[in-house]
């Protein structure tokens, strides 16, 4: 089946984003750009409105924080409310440690979430997005997607798969509070129900023939009073002009008293009664109900706060924590060939891989073997000794032919490798499964995952063996060039030993797995170089390796000290320098304190060619992907593309800085994308401030394949890049999903179909279909051969058969791939996830009953609580999925559990044993669908507990501290109080309420305050009860003075960057700077404010001076200092900028 394509390329060529508006719609959007701003007037918007993506991040930002004050890392562990997710995780695991893993995590759940708005499957789909009055149907998805998500994370930890589902859950709670009418009808607060097994939501909802609404003065425009209050809960009617999802709309009753979505591309808005209800943004075009767009976004973020916590509480803090990829260290994934000719190499790795667990912070241990016929079992372990078992247990077998099924032990390595984890091949053959290659590096490319190639001595193996021994006529062979390719495509290495000595590599392996690693250079030239590097003032330590043989090569710091790297003595005896591994094809050298500024090196070849990559230990870095501008409906939005990018095609970049404001970033200049050479193909300009999160419009992409850097400035004026290191390849075809959650499930022992769309945009061609998946449930694709012409579609059917052992909950990774026969590298992918659903519905909650009564009669009091333990037991049981999971929060000092295996539905007997500190406690039983079952453990409150411990007032040198106190049986003697851990003062206040005053602070400070009771247990004696934790800051003391130290960081042909240093450098004042053009009149000046100690003055004229005072603002008396004053002049034409 084929159809004519005409949405694409179409929607692609539009304006620029310069700083939009958020809208409640999937994405920010461009209102400059006119298909924009006729849908949304953005004259008449309010200020920063909310989008699906904004509102998923800020729900998981408070998800998280709230996620740590519950399971702090230490007693005194503070957030701050309005802590970033980057702060969040510095605050857990240090400054230094990068939180990139973690923010793609978030990103990834955002991303689905909106794809609820771009995939055809959803977008249609009123049933997704609750319109036309189907918000029970939304409910009951919900409820189906429910244990979906929830076993991919307790039974295959496929937390991407589980992210996916997530998403869509996301955006159709999410709209529930937007679409509808419950805002409309005075709910302020969560509709605790909606998605929730065993709840129903029907009771509320208006019936089929209950008026709701009535019409609005104008079929358009801003619209107040048209609900009908005290009627059930409805929701919008939406239709609009579409070929593809025509079938999916449900046309408005013309009955006269059912609400209509509204906005100026709603069909029903104009059938009685006028009008309509959304609040999807602030604009009065797009949204009648604009003025509620801000509640409706509110409740949408508690909501799904709300619905997070669901999960939290099914799978447990640590699956939890693992579903946002939080956590310090990263994964170390090992995928070996077990051959009887790797022998000697697979000792080698038994004998080095404990120094590698042993010297690295890994969280996620894999080990994946493949032979010939046999692929697997992968191990998939947090414990380090379980997988040292595993290494150790290899023994070499089989063979005999040469190649083997490389790809095969890649795969099934990436399916349990988390995102940003390095891979690690280890084989001394050409692999015989080539037919993989191809998804495989996408899966690698989209996950992140680096993947590094071993290759032992595989020209004298393939003697030994014969080249063509063994070799089968379907067998699709790679070598040693595909390898190279594999390791370039992800950013790993390709290592060609003749017999590999892992000492020289053991070193590599570890700093690799390190995650707060970033590319500064990655190339690949056959010429000599010649390259500066910048390395800049949020670096930490930096790594150059060179694979490949030079005649000679020296590197240059900014001091002008040079190293010359081919005299591996000389490296060795300078203390700045760690040599990691230096042989005459491979040399690795860190710099663990390196002088910031440009370095330069040089190389000569004596080889063909040689490969360069600077790694570095920095927080500072980005993620790049592209989507396009749909301005169809139902909602606008830039969506995201699935798989390459198309040539010649112009797009929209989002780009996510990570770490900016922590590293002091001044200025990003431009965006590039280069060649594996470094040469520069597009350059793109970052028209805007630093911020998170940005979509910047390109020039159309080059046919070649490039890597995207980012350029830019630090306030210090240090030079920064960095390098996205997977590799980017335009083609001229895509392949999409085209199918459903409902269509990519099934259960054990049944099969089913989901739908690709195969869409070509180069010459008419015969493209060959294939797919793959981890756990082999993809039968066949249909057609595997079809010729499409240009600008044509093909839907392609995947069939898969669950086999009656696998399990409920298992998820496999599928890939499609379509290439064109005559344009070989016109190839593209698509991933999706395949679910085992579970034969039993269960909506029940687990049974929990306390069988015995814990007492800590006189020891409920903060001080003497912890001189008595309780203990309880309790009898848990599910009849439906049984019981899976068994435990109790807060975790106490021991819970014995018997009788649980997983899927039991027979009593299963829990013991717990906590302090009396933890008078409020439960059991949790949790069944195979993730309903969770309590007991309640409430012994009373606890005496003499400190609650609500914060800051109340502030001033530049003073704070108000203030607390309340549970009543106590034992007297309060006196308070401790600390600041910054000395003490400060004791109070002797004996109300349930106290205040204190602290003077002598010093201002523009975080000061930490910590509260400890005593209470007097007999006459004389005290004793200390649990402590309390707050903090706060000063404010900035007196008139400000004047910024020193100015200087220009950068300049182009229309901007000017600034910094300068505060006189008082812990105080945050805010700035204004005041601008002119020379010779002009100085009252004519713009002015704009900033935070931080630069600014970017934009939309200036080319070849132009200007003059710019800033001073600084006391926000507490609302003095000035004196200017500092600067000369600066914008580049003229074809100058280039102090990057280039």
């Amino acid at each position: 089946m084929s159809f004519h394509v005409n949405i694409l390329r179409g929607c692609l060529l539009l304006g620029v984003l310069a700083g939009g508006a958020w809208a409640f719609l999937p994405t920010p959007l461009n209102l400059t750009d006119p298909d924009i701003n006729n849908i949304l007037c953005p004259n008449q918007m309010l200020d920063e409105d909310y989008s699906h993506e904004s509102i998923t991040r800020e729900a998981i930002r408070r998800n998280i924080r709230d996620f740590f004050r519950d399971y702090p890392p230490t007693p005194d562990f503070l957030l701050r409310d309005n802590a970033s997710l980057t702060e969040i995780f510095h605050a857990v695991y240090g400054v230094n440690a990068s939180p990139s893993r973690f923010i793609k995590a978030v990103n990834s759940i955002a991303r689905a979430c909106v794809k609820a708005d771009s995939l055809y499957q959803y977008r249609y789909d009123p049933t997704i997005h609750g319109d036309g009055e189907e918000l029970d149907t939304l409910h009951s998805k919900l409820i189906s997607r429910y244990p979906l998500i929830y076993s991919s994370i307790m039974v295959d930890e496929d937390y991407a798969g589980a992210r996916s589902l997530l998403g869509t859950s996301l955006h159709s709670i999410q709209d529930f509070y937007s679409h509808s009418t419950w805002i409309d009808e005075g709910n302020l607060e969560v509709l605790e129900e909606l998605g929730r097994p065993g709840y129903a939501i029907d009771g509320i909802l208006a019936t089929d023939t209950e008026d709701v609404c009535t019409s609005c003065p104008s079929s358009q425009g801003s619209c107040a009073g048209n609900v009908i209050t005290g009627k059930g809960v409805s929701s919008g009617f939406y239709t609009y002009p579409t070929e593809v999802g025509e079938s999916q709309l449900i046309p408005k009753p013309p009955t006269g008293g059912k609400c209509s979505h509204g906005g100026v591309l709603d069909l029903t808005a104009r059938d009685d009664p006028l009008g309509g209800v959304n609040k999807d943004s602030t604009s009065p075009c797009f949204s009648p109900h604009n003025y509620y767009h801000y509640a409706a976004a509110e409740v949408a973020i508690e909501a799904t706060d709300f619905y997070l916590n669901l999960f939290e509480d099914a799978v447990g803090p640590d699956k939890y924590r693992r579903l946002y990829d939080i956590y310090q260290g990263s994964a170390l994934s090992v995928s070996i060939d077990t051959t009887g000719s790797m022998g000697d190499d697979i000792e080698a790795v038994k004998d080095q891989v404990a120094q590698i667990v042993a010297s690295t912070n890994t969280e996620v241990y894999v080990l994946s073997p493949f032979n010939d016929p046999d692929c697997g079992p992968v191990l998939r372990t947090s414990d380090s000794q379980e997988f040292l078992d595993a290494v150790n247990a290899l023994e070499p077998y089989g063979g005999g032919d040469n190649p083997e099924l490389f790809w095969c032990g890649l795969q099934n390595a990436l399916g349990v490798t988390p995102d940003y984890g390095a891979v690690f091949c280890f084989t001394d053959a050409d692999a015989k499964d080539g037919e993989l290659m191809n998804p495989i590096i996408a899966l690698a490319q989209q996950q992140h995952n680096k993947v590094t190639v071993i290759l032992s001595d595989l020209a004298a193996k393939k003697d030994e063996k014969g080249l063509g021994e063994g070799k089968h006529e379907r067998d699709l062979i790679t070598s040693t060039d595909e390898y190279i390719e594999l390791a370039e495509a992800t950013g790993g290495l390709f290592i060609n030993a003749a017999k590999f000595d892992v000492n020289d590599i053991v070193d590599i392996i570890g700093s690799t797995v390190e995650t707060s690693t970033v590319t500064l250079m990655q190339l690949e030239t056959s010429q000599n170089l010649r390259e500066e590097v910048p390395v800049d003032d949020a670096i930490v330590d930096f790594e150059l390796r060179i694979s490949g043989e030079l005649t000679s090569g020296l590197f240059t710091n900014p001091t002008g000290k040079t190293y010359d790297l081919l005299d591996a003595t000389s490296l060795e005896s300078d203390p700045s320098v760690e040599v990691i591994s230096h042989t005459s094809t491979f040399k690795a050298l860190r710099w663990t304190a390196p002088v910031y500024g440009i370095w330069l090196l040089n190389t000569t070849l004596s080889s063909a060619s040689h490969s360069v990559s600077i790694l570095a230990t920095s927080s500072l870095d980005f993620f790049a992907d592209f989507a396009f501008l749909d301005p169809l409906p139902p909602h606008p939005h830039y969506r995201p593309i699935e798989g390459q990018p198309l040539s010649d095609t112009q797009y929209y970049l989002e780009v996510t800085l990570i770490g900016h404001v922590e590293s002091q970033v001044a200025v990003v200049e431009t965006v590039q994308f280069i060649d594996k050479a470094g040469v520069v193909l597009r350059e793109t300009p970052y028209h805007v401030d630093a911020q998170d999160q940005v979509y910047l419009h390109t020039d159309p992409l080059p046919e070649q394949s490039f890597f995207i850097m980012l350029v830019g400035f630090l306030t210090s004026e240090s030079k920064w890049q960095r390098l996205s290191a997977v590799e980017r390849k335009p083609v001229q075809s895509t392949v999409m999903l085209y199918a459903t959650t409902e269509d990519l499930s099934a259960l054990p022992g049944t099969s089913t179909t989901a739908q690709f769309v195969v869409t070509n945009y180069g010459v008419a061609s015969v493209f060959d279909i294939t797919g793959t998946d981890d756990l082999g449930f993809l039968t066949s694709v249909v057609p595997d051969s079809v010729l499409i012409a240009t600008n044509e579609s093909v839907l392609v059917e995947a069939s898969f058969t669950v086999p009656n052992t696998a399990s409920h909950g298992q998820v496999s990774t599928v890939i499609v791939t379509a290439r064109s026969e005559t344009q070989t590298e016109n190839l593209n992918s698509a991933l999706a996830h395949f679910i085992v659903v579970s034969s039993v519905t269960d909506l029940r909650a687990p049974t929990c009953v306390l069988s015995s009564a814990p007492d800590c009669t006189g020891y409920l009091n903060n001080g003497i609580c912890q001189y008595l333990n309780y203990s309880a037991t309790a009898s848990l049981r599910d009849f439906d999925s049984g019981l899976y999971d068994v435990r109790a929060v807060p975790v106490g000092f021991d819970l014995t559990v018997t009788g649980l295996i997983p899927g039991t539905t027979d009593a299963v007997q829990a013991a717990y044993l906590a302090s009396c500190c933890s008078p409020q406690a439960q059991i949790r039983g949790v069944d195979g669908q993730g309903n969770v079952g309590v007991c309640d453990i409430d012994l009373g409150t606890l005496g003499g507990l400190i609650m609500n411990f914060h800051v109340n007032m502030t001033g530049d040198v003073w704070m108000m501290l203030k607390w309340d106190i549970t009543p106590s049986d034992l007297p309060i003697e006196y308070y401790n109080l600390e600041t910054d851990s000395e003490p400060t003062m004791q109070s002797h206040c004996q109300e349930l309420s106290c205040t204190e005053f602290i003077n002598y602070l010093e201002p523009c400070q975080t000061h930490m305050f910590t509260l400890t009771p005593y209470f007097t247990i007999s006459t004389g004696i005290h004793v200390a009860g649990a402590s309390a934790y707050t903090q706060g800051d000063t404010l900035e003391g007196g008139d400000p003075e004047t910024p020193t130290n100015g200087r220009e960081i950068d300049a182009t042909e229309n901007t000017i960057t600034f910094a300068w240093d505060p006189e008082n450098s812990v105080c945050t004042y805010q700035y204004e700077v005041c601008y002119y053009e020379v010779n002009t009149d100085p009252s004519l000046a713009q002015c704009t404010t900033t935070t931080t100690a630069s600014v970017t003055l934009r939309n200036l004229e080319p070849c132009k001076a200007y003059f710019a005072d800033v001073v600084a603002k006391s926000s507490t008396t609302g003095e000035s200092s004196d200017p500092l004053n600067f000369y600066g002049v914008t580049l003229c034409v074809d100058v280039p900028s102090k990057l280039h």
